[in-house]
């Protein structure tokens, strides 16, 4: 029997539209609690935007948020993972120094960037960050930080990824969502971790954990689980790391097994 269902959220559960059946989805997660399975959306993203998507149901889900540095189910905060002030120091020194993206910084309250970015630039982060504040600089932040999430172009994801890797690899792993999006992780505090957390939490077992996703940020959780996942617009090397492969986001590939399953 499952009891623990984990989604990723963009380019997984939500179409490209940024929707999902909301109808069938509640038909199912119905099930699901008559079985006590439980489902967690687990993402890049912030708290506050993911909760947007569940209103019906957001205190009795949970969400790892910020790639599994931050979860929380209802008013209980299960896990925060946080960057020590020099961690955050050496960080932002490097990344002070690089043009080539835009750089968010994602704690509790909310995301900051420098007011220099572009009021372009912050309509798109909104989406994602919806409680988002403009700093002079990062060093008047006065919040606990969970992660560094950098903008750049999709082309150059991966020679970016290596070079950060390279540079501050003893402090943050960086991890890509794709679609040029790279975030700057705590070493160890990835999805997978966060789903274990919460395995321990609840006595529950890889073979009763099913995960999804389609991006580096979800190779931990999909390699985690005895049932995982790949979407069929993952790209092949996420695809090498889970067992089974779903329809495309656009298809409602999560929805298809969870139905199947439940």
């Amino acid at each position: 029997m499952i009891k623990l269902v984990a989604v990723d959220m963009d380019g997984t559960f939500l179409d490209d539209k940024k929707n999902y059946d909301r109808e069938w989805f509640l038909d199912i997660y119905g099930r699901m609690r008559r079985v006590g399975a439980e489902f967690v959306v687990a993402s890049g993203n912030q708290y506050v935007q993911l909760a947007t998507f569940f209103e019906e149901i957001k205190e009795e889900i949970t969400f790892v948020s910020d790639n599994g540095a931050y979860v929380r189910k209802g008013d209980e905060d299960i896990f925060a993972g946080i960057f020590d002030k020099r961690a955050f120091t050496e960080i932002t020194a490097v990344l002070r120094e690089k043009t080539d993206f835009e750089t968010i910084i994602c704690g509790k309250k909310g995301a900051y960037v420098l007011e220099t970015v572009s009021e372009e630039f912050c309509d798109f982060v909104k989406f994602y960050c919806p409680v988002l504040i403009k700093v002079a600089d990062f060093s008047e932040i006065d919040d606990v930080v969970f992660k560094f999430a950098l903008s750049c172009k999709e082309e150059e994801t991966y020679r970016l990824l290596d070079e950060l890797s390279g540079s501050i690899s003893h402090l943050a792993t960086p991890v890509s969502s794709g679609h040029g999006s790279i975030d700057l992780i705590q070493p160890g505090y990835h999805k997978g971790h966060a789903i274990e957390i919460l395995m321990e939490k609840w006595g529950i077992s890889k073979d009763e954990v099913m995960t999804f996703g389609d991006g580096g940020n979800d190779l931990e959780m999909l390699r985690l689980a005895e049932f995982s996942f790949a979407m069929e617009n993952a790209p092949d090397y996420v695809k090498k790391a889970a067992c089974f492969e779903a329809k495309s986001n656009n298809d409602s590939g999560v929805l298809v097994e969870l139905d199947k399953r439940f």
